[in-house]
């Protein structure tokens, strides 16, 4: 039996996992496009190196100057060292270009990959834990906190690298012209390396802190125009909005505490940098009034601390977007370590062709919470037959379906095909072979003739049409202007629920199923609509095993055989004719529909 972990209770643990651990897993998705980042880190290395020779090259011009003023001498001595600045320039704008394409097109195919990783974990993922989730939540996941990994995959990574590359590259240089200067600047790194680790701790909280308020918002909003027409005709649109309000408020807060912690990180390094600016001039100052240094390497010393002290406060700015990079990947990482109940195991076989006997022994179940759904059910179906699951709500009619589907796994007990328990099969096998339409049909957005085709995509226009004349969806069809082409919106948005009902026999036709399962298919259509469908159903379930779900007694008066489902168990067996003149539990279903 699967137990769902739920995303809101592992997103709302108070200690976020290892920094290391989510960066090294974000990273690992760049692996594969190792030319590429290696080319990018090698121009990002040429460029610090070209941006870290400015100050020295500036401070050398600066002395020769000197030195050709004191001593009267030619100007073109200056030549040398403009054109070298000029070059360095000239190496740096160079490599800004190309790291930002090969780091940034790695970032973008790493990005793809991970989205690819993303849906197809949704995929797999069983149909009880979709159920479980917030909806709102997931969509945030998927939407607001991938677009933060794009964001460091993309610019954030090379950034960051690019700085650190900076300020190694400046130190080294720093150390080579004064390393008593050097030292000097050095005395505050201890300081601020304690302050981005007190920050970081702090802003990684707020930033996942924000993200779960906008899973909220999102949520509300999905929530919210689903129901839109309940709302208004239940007049809860005030308080909607009232209620809309406050997780927007949430949402609002979350973001600025989390602006107030990233607002709060630069000032202080930039009191700690202007003290240690302040330092350097003071020391600066007097070595070259003692002369020990010359005013060139005093004015480089001055370009090489503005670089160091702007690479770190660059530098904070971009571990407050690393923070919440590494937020928005620690939500996405728990969506993908998910665990995968439903799945074939190590011995599962391929399903073959089968009769349709469907055989459930002594089974059990139940969901992850609440109790206990279904108590020892025996059934056995025979090949070709229509059996009708009948019964009241919440007695158990659904999970008998969901469990041939394998959308859950009992409890306890097996449920079998043609004598094959379905764990020893493969789930492709198994749902190639069934045939599904619910009473909520579902269709995508796309063209009348893409949703039948749904379910066999090799399927022939002819094929296509002759499973809409089978549903009785043809004549409706050929009505519209675009007929087959016709594009249905979303959901089906712009076809009657009717229509997408008749659609959704079709796909089912389509797929030319050996197992038909009908969830309350007829339920939410007109009484026009279900005879339509009766009709079409002696052609659909010739030769096919069929499981109906109905409330309407009428649509299973033909059936072969009707169960009835009470509080899990089966309470009653047999035709429509003889479960009427037991005077049992279907007689007093039937009493109270029809009141006979």
């Amino acid at each position: 039996m699967a137990h769902w972990v739920s995303l809101r209770s592992l997103a709302k643990e108070d200690r976020p996992t290892s920094t290391w651990a989510v960066a090294g897993r974000m990273l690992k998705y760049l692996r594969d496009w190792t030319g590429q980042v290696t080319i990018g880190i090698v121009w990002l290395v040429v460029a610090s190196i070209a941006n870290a020779a400015f100050p020295a090259l500036t401070g050398w011009i600066i002395d020769v100057a000197t030195k050709q003023a004191a001593s009267g001498g030619s100007a073109r001595a200056l030549v040398l060292p403009a054109l070298a600045i000029i070059a360095v320039g000239f190496v740096a704008i160079l490599g800004q270009r190309e790291q930002i394409l090969r780091l940034g097109t790695a970032g973008q195919h790493a990005l793809y990959a991970l989205r690819n990783d993303v849906f197809g974990k949704l995929q797999e993922l069983p149909v009880g834990y979709y159920e479980s989730v917030e909806s709102g939540d997931l969509m945030s996941r998927l939407i607001n906190d991938i677009e933060q990994i794009n964001s460091f995959l993309s610019q954030g990574f090379r950034r960051v690298l690019g700085s650190t590359l900076a300020l190694v590259a400046t130190l080294v240089a720093m150390l080579w012209i004064n390393w008593v200067l050097a030292l000097a600047t050095l005395l505050v790194v201890p300081v601020m390396l304690g302050v981005s680790r007190l920050f970081g701790m702090v802003a990684r909280r707020a930033f996942r802190k924000r993200q779960e308020s906008i899973g909220d918002v999102s949520q509300t909003l999905a929530e919210e125009l689903a129901g839109i027409k309940v709302a208004q005709a239940f007049n809860r649109t005030a308080a909607n909005r009232m209620q809309f309000a406050d997780r927007n408020a949430a949402n609002r807060d979350a973001n600025v505490s989390a602006a107030a912690v990233s607002s709060a990180f630069s000032p202080v390094l930039a009191i700690i940098s202007t003290a240690a600016t302040a330092m350097i001039a003071a020391l600066g100052g007097y070595l070259a009034a003692e002369g020990t240094i010359t005013i060139g390497v005093v004015v480089a010393f001055f370009g090489f601390a503005r670089a160091f002290f702007n690479g770190v406060s660059q530098l904070s700015s971009l571990y407050a977007e690393t923070q919440a990079a590494l937020a928005g990947a620690e939500r996405v990482f728990q969506l993908l370590d998910l665990p995968v109940t439903i799945v074939d195991s190590s011995t599962a076989e391929d399903l073959g062709r089968i009769e349709g006997r469907v055989t459930f022994d002594d089974v059990y179940f139940r969901y992850q919470s609440g109790p206990e759904v279904l108590h020892g059910i025996d059934l056995d179906v025979e090949p070709g037959s229509t059996l009708a699951i009948v019964g009241p709500t919440g007695a158990g009619k659904t999970t008998l379906i969901n469990l041939v589907a394998r959308f859950y796994d009992p409890t306890d007990g097996t449920v079998s095909v043609d004598g094959r328990e379905l764990r020893d099969v493969t789930l492709h096998s198994l749902r190639s072979r069934l045939g599904i339409v619910l009473q909520e049909p579902f269709l995508f957005a796309g063209t009348i003739a893409d949703n039948i085709r749904y379910g066999r995509l090799d399927a022939t226009e002819s094929d296509v049409r002759s499973a809409a004349e089978t549903a009785r969806a043809l004549d409706f069809i050929d009505a519209l202007p675009q007929g087959f082409a016709t594009d249905v919106g979303e959901r089906g948005a712009t076809l009657s629920t009717g229509q997408r009902q008749l659609i959704a026999f079709a796909r089912a036709i389509l797929a030319d199923p050996a197992i038909l399962i009908l969830d309350e298919a007829t339920s939410s259509v007109d009484t026009r609509t279900e005879r339509l469908i009766q009709d079409g159903l002696h052609a659909i379930l010739e030769g096919r095993t069929a499981l109906i779900i109905a409330h309407r007694l009428s649509t299973v008066r033909d059936a072969d055989r009707i169960v009835v489902v009470e509080g899990g168990l089966i309470v009653e067996d047999g035709t429509y004719s003889e479960l009427l003149a037991a005077r049992g539990a279907f007689a007093r279903l039937h009493e109270a529909q029809f009141g006979e």
